[in-house]
């Protein structure tokens, strides 16, 4: 299990304090838009592609790079600039010059921008026509129960010792498959999320994003290299796990490294060159697995990637 199970909210119900925003059934891809604050942009963060770092003699960001410290503040966020992304995940740094290891990887908090509370779940900016999407696992914004699914939550990507370093964006759409929307099929238990933020360029110019390896369950057999990375509950930054993927079925991956708990869910199955590519989400059977022993993930299959074209994704 990796969400809340704390008496009341049932054995596989997310944390939520968000009230007001179940009022809108929609169907199977749900598309809610909401108001959310405007902000003025201060000092601009450098941020420059891989190729573009090399070209200048400058290392892109090592992967054991932190990202900088200190508390954001909502009210008043890094300002965020447009980035070119190419084959490669930009290497970007915060506004005040540290480099930010996984700018596209970041928590899910369950308030608005203005006030986001606690992250919950995990998720990925992924590349897109729009460049305003990211991937999580559907169990984080869907009970599953035929109920619409939830918005107006936000995400930090880059979130790293308790900092935003890009600021909060506000989830304004979740498409989500209709096997888990409408029974909680565990084979669908992976969502697309539309995030945005006023005055700012698509969260992909800003962060870079990552590719999505649709239908390769079982393609790799049980010999796939993967980066596993998730935001377990209470920490203030990100738990990273490698190991070798193996086939549950041919639906499901798994993932047997210990670290992963409640809270990694929807974080990111990295593979490919230089960690691009993500293979699954952590999610599925046991919306992720009941032990932070073994890990799950459902995979990028079809109904996963109908939800992403309904979300405004191309592949």
């Amino acid at each position: 299990m990796r969400t809340d199970t704390r008496p009341g909210n049932g054995p596989s119900r997310p944390r939520w304090h968000v009230p007001g925003l179940l009022g809108a059934a929609l169907a199977a891809s749900v598309a809610v838009a909401l108001a959310v604050p405007s902000w003025t942009p201060t000092t601009p963060p450098q941020v420059t592609t891989a190729a573009a770092a090399t070209a200048a003699g400058a290392a892109p960001a090592p992967a054991s790079a932190t990202a900088t410290t200190g508390a954001a503040d909502p009210a008043d966020p890094a300002a965020v600039v447009p980035v070119t992304t190419g084959l490669s995940l930009p290497a970007v740094t915060a506004p005040e010059g540290t480099p930010v290891a996984r700018p596209a990887t970041g928590a899910l908090f369950d308030g608005p921008a203005e006030a986001p509370g606690d992250h919950f779940c995990s998720a990925s900016v992924v590349e897109s026509a729009t460049g305003d999407l990211v991937v999580t696992a559907a169990h984080c914004v869907s009970d599953g129960d035929g109920t619409p699914a939830r918005t107006g939550m936000s995400f930090a990507p880059g979130y790293d010792d308790g900092t935003a370093p890009f600021g909060y964006w506000t989830v304004t759409a979740a498409a989500v498959p209709p096997g888990w929307l409408e029974s909680g099929d565990p084979d669908s238990d992976v969502a697309f999320l539309t995030v945005s933020r006023p005055d700012a360029p698509p969260i992909q110019q800003v962060t870079g994003a990552y590719r999505l390896a649709f239908g390769t369950s079982g393609a790799g057999g049980d010999d796939t290299p993967v980066t596993a990375v998730g935001y377990n509950d209470g920490d203030a930054d990100a738990t990273t796990v490698s190991g070798t993927a193996g086939t549950l079925d041919e639906d499901q991956w798994q993932l047997d490294q210990p670290g992963l708990d409640q809270g990694s869910s929807g974080g990111p199955w990295l593979t490919g060159p230089d960690d691009s590519e993500i293979l699954a989400v952590t999610g599925g059977y046991q919306q992720g697995g009941d032990s932070p022993d073994v890990s799950y993930g459902a995979d990028l299959g079809p109904a996963a990637q109908s939800a992403y074209r309904s979300a405004g994704g191309t592949d």
